[in-house]
């Protein structure tokens, strides 16, 4: 069966997710970056089994998936399935990608999902280690549901509210300080184009998904979250696994290589 993978990633979970999945599923399966897809207009969809991996903000998608769906033109009867990555859980995000699915009279299939180190708030020293270590083993005892196409009717699922991250906007106050050198990694990382070199120094707009890929990706941890006092210069992240070269290249090489 032709499958398939589209995905986003901010610090190589959900990259290295995508690619462990399709390394485990039956047939042909290529993975598809949706940061390279986001700026194009109605987007074929050419697979009879697709999925969609991403991470967990606020129990729902990250607005860019969102966006970029509601431009996708699916075949009639695709299966279409979600895998995430979470630190806590995937949240109402079921419901909510289904009743996406639905404006264009489709419907999700199957959601599944894995815990990975967070990227927003903290994990422990322990659970970073172990998911880590069995994300492999993880999503292997997952794959089976998809190869089977199983399905779960999420329309029967109350209804949810719009979450934060409905919409884009600069919701935590990222911004940068003094320690920016102007090297432009943020820029380059960043998925929405949000952030620019405006007369040698560096502005973040608030076209923002909250990704936080400017912050865990910066050299000089000069990206804060001004409003989020909590974690508003926590410890940088990224997949062991990930370089900062495989993010800047996921918005312009649509396949992973």
């Amino acid at each position: 069966m032709k499958t398939g993978i589209y995905y986003f990633s901010a610090t190589g979970n959900s990259l290295t997710t995508a690619k462990l999945l399709a390394a485990s599923l039956d047939g042909q399966c290529d993975v598809i970056s949706l940061a390279a897809l986001h700026n194009k207009q109605d987007i074929e969809v050419d697979y009879e089994r697709v999925g969609f991996v991403f991470p967990i903000y606020y129990g729902d998608m990250p607005y860019l998936i969102r966006d970029t769906i509601r431009k996708m033109k699916f075949k009639q009867n695709t299966y279409i399935f979600i895998f995430t990555t979470y630190r806590g859980h995937p949240g109402d995000v079921a419901k909510r990608f289904d009743n996406l699915l639905q404006e264009k009279n489709l419907s999700l299939a199957l959601s599944k999902g894995i815990p990975m180190p967070g990227n927003s708030y903290l994990s422990t020293v322990e659970q970073i280690k172990d998911t880590l270590a069995n994300q492999k083993t993880n999503i292997k005892k997952l794959v089976k549901s998809i190869i089977e196409q199983d399905k779960i009717d999420y329309s029967l699922l109350p209804e949810v509210e719009n979450s934060a991250v409905y919409k884009a906007c600069n919701m935590r106050g990222i911004k940068v300080d003094e320690k920016c050198i102007g090297c432009q990694t943020c820029i380059k990382v960043c998925p929405m184009n949000n952030i620019e070199l405006i007369e040698g120094k560096i502005k973040i707009k608030d076209n923002c998904m909250t990704c936080l890929a400017c912050f865990h990706w910066c050299p000089t941890a000069a990206i804060y979250m001004s409003k989020e006092k909590e974690i508003e210069r926590r410890e940088k992240y990224h997949h062991p696994d990930v370089r900062l070269t495989d993010i800047i290249k996921q918005k312009y090489n649509e396949f992973v290589e």
